[in-house]
């Protein structure tokens, strides 16, 4: 990818990103530039020079800076960029950020069995466009850890209303994917694995006339 293509990019995703200062944005439009432009680097070996990287990390210690805005800058972009396509493909997944070695933070909960290993869990809804085989962009994507005193408490979670479980995020993320695109929605058939067939997430799909597809073809709606 050219300088000029990541630049295109970063641009467009984050030059309307909400920071409290344009300074802030300019400078995350250069740091999310660079990030594209060695994909897979850290911000060190990605960033130019010495004053990029202190920029780079000012930016991201500052307390005014929410990732949450950062986000949903990028949310917006998709949406804009998804009314240009006569059918989208929702790709839904939730993916698991361990850390196994001792410094994780106390702050991380746990991910998979055993104490020991801390993360986050990441649930993210990708747009495709199939019109162009091309990803429109990310148009959702929750974030959160799980408590590390709720661990071996799993027979507890039948007892917790639907929209406090962990499972609510298929129905949060349709929810906010809706919002988001507005009447644009009405083109998009959401694509789910098997931990979505859930019967309170499959009555509101059927509420909303969402179309959703489960690959193998296990359930389809409509």
């Amino acid at each position: 990818m050219l300088l000029s293509d990541c630049y295109s990019w970063a641009k467009q995703v984050f030059g309307l990103a909400k920071l409290g200062d344009p300074r802030r944005t300019r400078r995350l439009v250069t740091l999310a530039t660079s990030l594209a432009q060695h994909t897979g680097l850290s911000i060190v070996k990605s960033s130019q020079s010495t004053a990029e990287v202190e920029g780079a990390y000012r930016l991201i210690r500052n307390p005014s800076v929410l990732p949450e805005a950062i986000a949903e800058a990028g949310f917006i972009a998709t949406a804009e960029e998804a009314t240009r396509h006569p059918v989208l493909l929702a790709l839904e997944d939730t993916t698991t950020i361990s850390f196994s070695h001792r410094t994780a933070s106390d702050t991380l909960g746990h991910t998979a069995p055993g104490r020991h290993t801390r993360g986050l869990l990441v649930h993210s809804v990708l747009l495709y466009a199939p019109d162009k085989a091309q990803m429109v962009g990310l148009i959702e994507q929750q974030r959160w850890s799980r408590d590390i005193v709720t661990y071996g408490k799993k027979h507890q979670r039948k007892k917790r209303p639907y929209e406090e479980k962990e499972s609510y995020k298929w129905q949060k993320a349709s929810e906010q994917m809706a919002s988001r695109l507005g009447d644009t929605q009405s083109r998009v058939i959401s694509v789910c694995d098997r931990e979505a067939d859930i019967w309170q997430y499959l009555d509101y799909k059927v509420r909303q006339g969402a179309a959703l597809r489960y690959p193998g073809g296990a359930r389809s709606l409509p």
